[in-house]
């Protein structure tokens, strides 16, 4: 997503290359005309700008062609062209989650993005929309590349890397940013169209490990008499980093569908369930292998047996969950399961804390057990909430467990499933702690590779539903 001071810059500079002007007219309306009077803009989003409706913008189009028809070296940058064109009101169709297309766009339009056999673009479990503006040309990508496009279902150019999901970090925010967060889930949220990046999971971090520190140095100062703070440390330490990558998730849910409230709903209830049904399933899978044999394999088959229990579980409650949200979208299943990760990553993390307070090494458990949370729980079970929506067929406006694709879903859940095996196996098996955590240090960038993917695959089906992109 680019800002609107670097898109100025960019339609400034006739050597700008044409894909970032595509983004450009995703972003801003009101820079479709000097979009179209750029030296690096393409025949199909010429199409695509014509096809607004805009007289303006037609006009600025007609004499671009004519422009190309007889090209000329560009010895300037482009002028501004005067005027700015009205943003296209989006209105209900049917259900808030599909907003009508803009006035007067074809049913069918030449040059719609094609994917392999000449065949439309589509994105899983969304119709195809027909305002979509062909992406220029991109290069040949490699066998793994390729690979994971087809599992987390990402098409074109991306739209957030991962750089970008910290660059509104630091930057200052009103309370009319906060406000505009919070009233995510009510009416207020259905009209507002802008794109933000999380910024909020900073000061979530900040509070909580404020919290944290504060219970922390009475436990310390007041130790013979801090007893009842044990607890409060426990949980806050517990909850920071979860909690943290969390309302990440959240704030990325560019929908703004999921209330604060059902955030809360789902860490407690969807945490507490997850939990629940991991005690069931364990109890039948710890039918089917022994527990008193040693040695690699062993603990390998543990891992897996683990693995298998514990993501299954969480997947289960995300699908329960999800199958009330309305779109089959990618970012609710992503956000669904982060929330419902977080839940179970507190909750066990608090066992943890309980024992390591007793045998006398609860800061060191809850801080280790924090800091490898961002490649843990959340993002895993994240990965499986978004296979879910991914394997809903196309047209899907709610999750459907009698049309799901099973070979979609396994194909993504795997990923969590593989990725908490190694974890625990790892565990299991290296004896120096700076191996093992060099060693989930490179799970958690597996895992994140597939989540900026998975973020960017959320986007564009977002936008696409919303016409404003391919």
């Amino acid at each position: 997503m680019i800002d609107r001071q670097s898109a100025l810059t960019m339609l400034a500079d006739p050597r700008t290359p044409a894909t970032p002007l595509a983004d450009i007219a995703q972003s801003y309306p009101d820079l479709w005309s000097r979009v179209a009077a750029h030296p690096s803009v393409y025949p199909g989003l010429l199409d695509w700008l014509a096809s607004r409706g805009d007289p303006q913008v037609t006009a600025v189009v007609q004499a671009t062609r004519a422009r190309l028809a007889n090209p000329a070296p560009v010895t300037t940058p482009v002028a501004p062209v005067p005027g700015t064109p009205p943003r296209p009101v989006m209105a209900p169709n049917g259900a808030w989650m599909y907003p009508a297309p803009y006035a007067g766009t074809p049913a069918v339009r030449p040059g719609m993005p094609v994917g392999p056999g000449g065949r439309p673009v589509t994105y899983p479990g969304q119709p195809v929309m027909p305002t979509g503006y062909p992406l220029p040309p991109h290069p040949e990508k490699s066998g793994v590349a390729k690979a994971f496009d087809s599992i987390t279902g990402f098409e074109g150019e991306a739209i957030v890397r991962f750089r970008d999901l910290f660059r509104d970090t630091l930057k200052r925010h009103t309370r009319t940013d906060m406000d505009a967060l919070m009233y995510a889930g009510t009416q207020a949220a259905l009209s507002d169209r802008r794109w933000r990046l999380p910024w909020l999971y900073a000061r979530v971090f900040a509070v909580l490990i404020s919290a944290y520190l504060l219970l922390w140095l009475c436990m310390i100062i007041f130790s013979d008499t801090s007893g009842n703070v044990i607890p409060g440390v426990i949980f806050t330490g517990a909850l920071v980093m979860p909690a943290t990558v969390m309302v990440f998730f959240w704030e990325f849910n560019q929908a703004k569908n999921v209330s604060f409230f059902d955030v809360v709903r789902i860490f407690f209830i969807g945490g507490a369930m997850s939990i629940l049904l991991t005690f069931i399933v364990s109890a039948i899978t710890d039918l089917f292998h022994g527990t008193d044999t040693y040695g690699y394999g062993a603990a390998f088959v543990d891992a897996v047996f683990i693995g298998f229990t514990e993501e299954l579980a969480k997947a289960v409650v995300v699908l329960v969950l999800v199958r009330k949200l309305y779109g089959c979208l990618i970012s609710n299943g992503l956000l669904v399961g982060a929330i419902v990760g977080t839940g179970f990553a507190v909750f066990e993390t608090m066992g943890y804390g309980t024992a390591g307070w007793i045998n006398g090494n609860m800061e060191w458990t809850l801080f280790v057990r924090g800091v490898l949370s961002v490649g843990g729980h959340v993002v895993w079970a994240a990965i499986s909430g978004a296979a879910i929506m991914l394997a809903q067929r196309p047209g899907s406006t709610q999750v459907n467990l009698g049309t799901m694709r099973w070979g979609r879903f396994l194909a993504l859940f795997c990923v969590p499933f593989v990725l908490h095996t190694l974890w625990d196996f790892i565990n299991y098996v290296v004896d120096s702690d700076l191996l093992a955590y060099s060693l989930m240090a490179g799970l958690t960038v597996v895992a994140w590779v597939f989540i900026v993917r998975l973020i960017n695959s959320g986007l564009r089906q977002y936008a696409t539903l919303l016409g404003q992109a391919g």
